[in-house]
């Protein structure tokens, strides 16, 4: 799978989520005369439509990259962080809401038309900060964790003023909350994948087996290539390839890979190495696996 056709697949998984949480959203306001209070419903609403959409979003390294057992990680992780993120972020969104109407905007009109839509707007980036770092978390890499947080509150403050404003414009009809939740879910993936690839290091693109064409960006300081399904890159089917065989370590603005298995070599440029500084357009053989390294 090529970079963009990763974030495409990052956008259609947000939509997908925000098809998800919209029903149980539309539920949980139906009921909302029977709650205790107005901060235990938006609660409750962000618990539940933070988790749904967590779980969705936190499905896509898993898809991507063809790794099934890294999906139901994914998705748990992003449930529990995604449930956070949804009561935080509607309790900000409140927070800022009250702020708004008590010190800036005094005109009820002005409240409706720019405050309630914006402060919640401010709710829903942080949502999307907690659901864009589910990734990062899970893996326990900075690098991801900052990726989340700048699509994440990119994505969730436009997405949260779409969702807002479609919300303002059909107050009545269930499409424009729909249309919105789609919106908000589509932003947020793609907003992800575009500061993936932006904050990469460089691309690795293999260039023969069964993973043929499929791309990796190279965003962590540590990843690891080998046939274990614990590693970064991972590549089943091909041959003579260790479980750990090789690790690109990023120094400073330099990428080095290193052979970390001395029972199998790593070739670059057909030559054997130990370590070696990429350039562009080396060519890694790791096993049978031959990649191709490239800057974004």
């Amino acid at each position: 799978m090529s970079t963009f056709m990763k974030k495409l697949v990052y956008g259609l998984i947000g939509l997908l989520a925000g098809l998800a949480a919209w029903p149980f959203s539309e539920t949980i306001l139906v009921f909302q005369p029977y709650f205790s209070s107005y901060f235990m419903f938006i609660i409750v609403l962000g618990l539940v439509f933070g988790g749904l959409m967590g779980g969705f979003l936190g499905s896509s390294e898993g898809i991507t990259l063809s790794v099934k057992s890294r999906i139901v990680p994914g998705i748990i992780v992003g449930m529990i962080l995604g449930a956070v993120g949804g009561a935080v972020g509607f309790w900000i969104g409140q927070g800022a809401l009250w702020i708004v109407s008590e010190l800036v905007l005094h005109s009820n009109k002005l409240l409706q038309a720019y405050g309630i839509p914006i402060s919640r707007a401010i709710g829903w980036g942080f949502l999307g900060v907690f659901i864009g770092s589910v990734e990062g978390f899970r893996t326990r890499s900075f690098a991801k964790i900052k990726v989340g947080i700048a699509g994440g509150i990119i994505g969730g403050i436009l997405g949260g003023i779409a969702l807002e404003y479609f919300r303002l414009r059909f107050p009545d009809a269930f499409f424009g909350r729909l249309i919105g939740s789609l919106i908000l879910g589509l932003l947020i993936g793609l907003f992800y994948g575009f500061f993936e690839k932006k904050f990469s290091k460089g691309v690795l693109r293999l260039l023969n087996g069964t993973l043929k064409g499929k791309e990796f960006l190279l965003l962590q300081n540590k990843i690891r290539i080998g046939s274990s399904k614990k590693v970064e890159i991972h590549l089943p089917g091909y041959e003579n390839v260790a479980d750990i065989h090789a690790v690109l370590k990023s120094k400073k603005t330099d990428l080095v890979v290193n052979n970390v298995n001395t029972e199998h070599r790593v070739l670059v440029n057909e030559l054997n190495v130990s370590e070696h500084q990429l350039k562009l357009d080396d060519v890694i053989q790791v096993g049978s696996a031959k990649f191709w390294f490239f800057y974004k």
